[in-house]
């Protein structure tokens, strides 16, 4: 096979359909050389700036007794906004634009029109690649939320007028709906009925409380006993500034600890608006539940947010959680602000695509039994081809000694 099989042998092309006969083809190549010579070296530096745009003068014409209508319909094409397909006869198709145009005809040779065209090649825009970084889109709804949630307290909260047994009574109602949480950050009832005329010092404490639970989590200090459930937090420490009662342990269980304390003010019973005493203590009761609730999923939905997930499941499963508990506030009885509902929503949207986001790009979790007592490095690299991956294994089984993972024992393992 010759290269006189190898092209058209009528030496036709065409650029957007239209055809044509090329007489000559003329082309460029190369790179793009930037010469850097300096005073008093003899030698220069010559910088790669990259491939040269590759470009093809041809020298084509039309023929015959319509010219005249391929002439026209060339000239269309060439003029025509955009890249097009060039069929080159000699070296094959490619997209290019038209940049340089001339052609010519006369009376003398009748039946044809010659043109010159510069055709260069096309190439394709390259734009930075973009992404949305969900994580922080999570933390903005949840500050928003935040900061309107409180408002909205700060406007229903109200013991103007109540004395005596009315305001003890509110005393007592307050104290029951952060009773959830004073399970896990020790007792804060006493601080919040000091301030109960305060409503912005209520809503400080509830958040300080909540985030504690957060702060305690993704301290980075506590990050290799995440998994394990282990705290430097005691267990046996009883409130106080900066101090929990029970310890979070992982972030999954930290959010399930959220979502219980968010939702542990509905069983406090509302009294019948039969007073106004009532009936101001009731809109109290809803208003301090409702702001229980909303500083918990903020916080939950920041924790999911903020934590590096080692596995789908473990993404899942508290994000289930959060998202349950924003659900548990859009969907209750009592009415809510147009304002705080589109938070919620805003909220419920940002995690959602940081999950889904996130999530897809983790591995599995699977079982893993050694047939015998091994070192959880020999684990590591039989599974991982990687010995490093070794407090891994132990922080996720709780491994007491990393040394001897005894035989027959079921490890929880990622799947890669």
């Amino acid at each position: 096979m010759t290269w006189r099989d190898r092209i058209d042998p009528e030496l036709r092309g065409s650029f957007r359909g239209v055809a044509f006969y090329v007489e000559r083809a003329d082309g460029t190549a190369g790179r793009r050389w930037l010469v850097h010579e300096y005073p008093r070296r003899d030698i220069p530096y010559t910088e790669d700036m990259g491939r040269r745009a590759k470009q093809w003068r041809l020298s084509l014409f039309v023929a015959g007794d319509d010219y005249d209508l391929e002439r026209d319909a060339l000239i269309k094409a060439l003029d025509a906004p955009g890249a097009a397909t060039l069929v080159h006869p000699y070296l094959g198709t490619f997209s290019a634009v038209a940049s340089d145009v001339s052609f010519s005809e006369s009376t003398r040779e009748g039946g044809s029109c010659t043109f010159e065209v510069t055709f260069t090649e096309s190439g394709r825009q390259l734009e930075p690649g973009t992404s949305v970084d969900t994580q922080r889109e999570v933390g903005l709804a949840a500050e928003l939320l935040e900061e309107l949630g409180i408002s909205d307290f700060l406007e229903r909260w109200s013991i103007e007028g109540l004395t005596g047994w009315s305001l003890e009574s509110i005393e007592r109602d307050l104290a029951s709906v952060v009773d959830g949480l004073t399970d896990f950050v020790g007792d804060i009832s006493e601080q919040i009925t000091d301030v109960i005329r305060f409503p912005a010092n209520i809503a400080g404490i509830v958040l300080g409380g909540y985030n504690r639970i957060r702060n305690a989590v993704m301290r980075p200090i506590n990050a290799l006993n995440l998994y394990s459930g282990k705290s430097v937090l005691s267990s046996s420490d009883q409130g106080g500034s900066g101090r929990l009662r029970l310890a979070p342990g992982t972030p999954a269980r930290a959010v399930r600890m959220l979502r219980e304390a968010g939702t542990a003010g509905d069983s406090v019973a509302i009294p019948p608006a039969d007073t106004p005493e009532n009936t101001q203590r009731a809109g109290n009761i809803v208003a301090a539940n409702q702001l229980n609730g909303r500083l918990a999923a903020t916080t939950a939905a920041r924790v999911v947010a903020e934590t590096d997930w080692l596995s789908r499941q473990d993404a899942e499963a508290a994000g289930q959680d959060a998202l349950a508990l924003i659900d548990h506030e859009l969907q209750t009885a009592e009415p809510i602000s147009d304002a705080v509902y589109n938070a919620l929503v805003a909220l419920r949207a940002a995690l959602s695509t940081d999950l889904r986001t996130r999530a897809l790009a983790m591995p599995n979790l699977t079982e893993y039994t050694p047939q015998a007592t091994l070192p959880a490095v020999v684990i590591a690299h039989r599974l991982y081809g990687d010995a490093t991956r070794a407090d891994e294994i132990c922080v996720r089984n709780n491994v007491r000694h990393p040394g001897a993972l005894r035989g027959g024992m079921a490890l929880e393992v990622l799947s890669e």
